[in-house]
């Protein structure tokens, strides 16, 4: 007598229950790159976790490289939206730039599968006048921009490649996010935030640049 082979029912991907088993899926996922601090896991290791059959979870996710792009779209999107709501308040392109740093930082501390995602985009192109064409050109043309804007006003030298910052600006937020990573008291990420900027900025400005950075600064404390 031959083996019955169980079958998984599943619903259409697009119904309700689908869309919340995609998304229990995904924070399983997340919670690996959590607790591990990297993206060692198995696919496995998930459907264990979600209590799924592996057919049932490759009908959601074709193979762990699936889920992963699900996850990176998801967060930087998420990111994206959070930094263009908190410039949106702004009135000048360094208080823009600082609000956009402030937001990546916060954003990276509280988020690990972030990191991996920017990794992912941020190197794709750092030169020329591409950004990449991933969702996480959405924060990096935001930063172009402004500090497009404070070149334009005379605040940064005219040669500064703004793409190379931005890249930069983001790259070094992973460092100061990972570092800060224990700290549960976000307001202690203002000042290593703004001390970078000021870096940052205080290298590229021009005079008038700098008189606006003391003004800014003045205006912070």
């Amino acid at each position: 007598m031959s083996a019955r082979i169980r079958k998984t029912e599943v619903p259409a991907k697009n119904s309700r229950k689908s869309q919340a088993t995609r998304a229990r899926i995904m924070q399983s996922a997340t919670e690996f790159i959590s607790e591990r601090g990297s993206t060692d896991f198995q696919m496995n290791e998930i459907s264990e976790r979600c209590d799924l059959s592996k057919g049932a979870l490759y009908y959601y996710f074709i193979d762990k490289a699936d889920l992963m792009d699900a996850i990176f779209d998801q967060v930087i999107g998420d990111l994206a939206d959070s930094i263009e709501s908190a410039v949106a308040s702004t009135t000048t392109p360094l208080e823009a730039i600082y609000e956009i740093v402030l937001t990546l930082v916060e954003c990276i501390r509280r988020e690990r599968p972030l990191v991996f995602a920017m990794v992912e985009e941020l190197f794709v192109s750092v030169s020329g006048d591409a950004l990449g064409e991933g969702t996480f050109s959405r924060v990096l043309e935001l930063l172009v921009r402004y500090l497009d804007e404070a070149r334009e006003l005379g605040l940064l030298k005219p040669e500064l490649n703004s793409r190379l910052t931005a890249n930069a600006i983001a790259g070094a937020c992973i460092y100061t996010a990972l570092g800060s990573v224990s700290n549960d008291d976000p307001a202690a990420l203002e000042t290593p935030v703004r001390e970078y900027l000021m870096m940052v900025m205080t290298g590229a400005a021009t005079e008038k640049g700098l008189e606006a950075i003391r003004i800014y600064e003045e205006s912070e404390e």
